[in-house]
């Protein structure tokens, strides 16, 4: 009996033991697989949004050079009879060096090189024979180009965009081309300089050589990168993601992109450190909770052993879903009792509604015109083609500013802007929470009308356009608003027709004198 007994109480040190060691390793490789997937999804998570920043810097850059080339090309087609106008010459090349801010300097040349018309006047050029690599590059392609970044005879550098001019004749007369330069004020800088982050991050651009074109750190332009241990992979794959360590140690998360048409990579980065920052406070809160509360466990191991698995499961099952839009609320409603699962859920929240906020944004980004806050012409298709699937009455209004180019030629686009934003403003007095109020194009609006006949709906627009005609807007004084409208209901017609009618009814107002509410038949 007394063996039986000692046999017992060895016995139950073994199972003691066994479960003292088995709560031990479960813990820690609980807490290890906690940290190594929560530290894989911040990291993931901040390359992927740093990739997506990257591709949208990437994909506003190459619209700005194209513009910037178009603004040339319309340019030189004019310039083909005019040569030998020097006055016109002269005024064509201020027009394109002040009417934006796109180029830091425009030259006009023949086809020997030699300068007929230069902007600003201070440079000196005009007369003089052009030497750039930029310049020369140009005669020789006789084609529009972005030259290769180099230094100009000033010690400027820069980019330059040339277009050929050609005579009606198609004979070659030389080349109207604009400078970019990388360290003075300009829209490119504008672009690549509104970085939204401020937790260390920065963004930088390079070439092909590893030259920097932009870096917040203006010193550093026009240097070689050196001692980075992803940038070749980075210039090899053009487009992605990556872990690095910068050229002065830091480790960084980046994401790039490719520019198009000059093969430019541009780098959004941002310090490991402080993206692992949530992950850091997390894990000092489990192991501060949770080794008090593994003692406790340790005593009911075997009657809690399912109610402690259980929440772990749910959280896991739902860390599978993370895409699932109502998986935030999902996991409120698992009762993680205990410390361990509670801070698991809360570290599982934290990045959700962290991917959740930022998806959001960029959502917001895609639907939203930047100028004026309204929703664009994406956010308003998608919203008809929603309420033509639901069967539901609409009306549209569909609105033009006036005469609005002489209100940009005569006050310039800063204003026209502004008023832009006040039509906006007065828009929004007309439409109800369930409307919306669009920006189609560039002093083209949309009211959608829930709910709403063509009579209310023409009613509406009288009101709107009257009201219009009676604000006030700052600098230039009155403007008029002219009117189309058009209804759907009951699939009377197909929605490509309602789009098309409604602009034709516009159209007509403004064909009858504008200032007036045409209905589509």
């Amino acid at each position: 009996m007394g063996t039986l007994k000692y046999n017992f109480l060895k016995l139950n040190r073994l199972i003691l033991l066994l479960a003292l060691t088995a709560t031990i390793l479960t813990f820690v490789n609980s807490f290890y697989s906690n940290y190594e997937v929560q530290k894989e999804q911040l990291i993931t998570q901040r390359i992927s949004v740093n990739q997506a920043y990257a591709h949208k810097l990437a994909d506003t850059t190459e619209v700005f050079l194209n513009l910037s080339r178009q603004q040339l090309a319309y340019s030189a087609n004019g310039l083909g009879t005019k040569m030998h106008d020097k006055t016109f010459l002269a005024r064509e090349a201020n027009r394109l060096k002040y009417q934006t801010d796109s180029f830091n300097s425009v030259v006009i040349s023949n086809d020997t090189g030699m300068t007929q018309a230069a902007s600003p006047e201070t440079l000196g050029l005009v007369g003089k024979q052009l030497k750039s690599a930029g310049s020369r590059e140009a005669l020789e392609e006789k084609r529009s180009l972005i030259s290769k970044p180099y230094i100009s005879t000033i010690n400027n550098l820069l980019v330059f965009i040339s277009t050929p001019i050609f005579s009606p004749e198609h004979d070659y007369l030389g080349f109207v081309g604009g400078t970019i330069y990388l360290k003075k004020p300009n829209i490119l800088r504008e672009i690549l300089g509104e970085h939204f982050y401020r937790n260390g991050s920065y963004i930088y651009v390079v070439d092909n050589a590893k030259k920097i074109l932009y870096h917040p750190d203006q010193d550093r332009i026009g240097t070689i990168v050196k001692n980075n241990t992803g940038l070749d992979e980075i210039i090899a794959k053009k487009e992605g993601g990556v872990s690095l360590r910068n050229s002065r140690g830091i480790d960084m998360l980046a994401g790039y992109a490719t520019i198009p048409s000059t093969g430019w990579t541009i780098i959004t980065q941002s310090p490991l450190e402080s993206s692992l920052l949530p992950l850091t406070g997390i894990m000092e809160q489990v192991i501060l909770k949770t080794l008090p509360m593994t003692l406790a466990v340790f005593v009911f191991i075997w009657l809690f052993a399912r109610a402690i698995s259980h929440p772990l499961r749910q959280l896991a099952d739902k860390a599978k879903t993370l895409d699932n839009p109502e998986v935030s609320d999902e996991i409120e409603r698992i009762n993680s009792w205990y410390v361990e699962s509670s801070s698991l859920k809360k570290a599982i929240l934290s990045g959700v509604k962290l991917l959740q906020v930022q998806i959001g944004q960029l959502r917001l980004d895609a639907d939203t015109d930047p100028l004026t806050g309204a929703k664009n012409r994406r956010a308003l298709q998608f919203k008809l083609e929603e309420l033509v699937a639901q069967d539901k009455t609409f009306s549209l209004l569909s609105v033009d500013v006036d005469y609005f180019k002489k209100v940009n030629d005569t006050f310039g686009h800063n204003v026209g802007d502004e008023v832009l934003k006040q039509q906006i403003q007065i828009m929004n007095r007309f439409s109800r929470s369930e409307d919306m109020v669009a920006r189609t194009g560039g002093e083209e609006f949309v009211l959608l009308l829930k709910e709403t006949s063509v009579e209310d709906a023409y009613l509406v627009a009288e009101r709107l356009r009257e009201a219009v005609e009676k604000e006030e807007f700052e600098t230039v004084g009155h403007i008029t608003v002219s009117i189309g409208v058009a209804s759907w209901s009951n699939h009377s017609v197909p929605l490509k027709k309602v789009l098309i009618c409604v602009d034709e009814a516009l159209y007509e107002a403004k064909k009858q004198g504008r200032n007036r509410t045409i209905v589509a038949e």
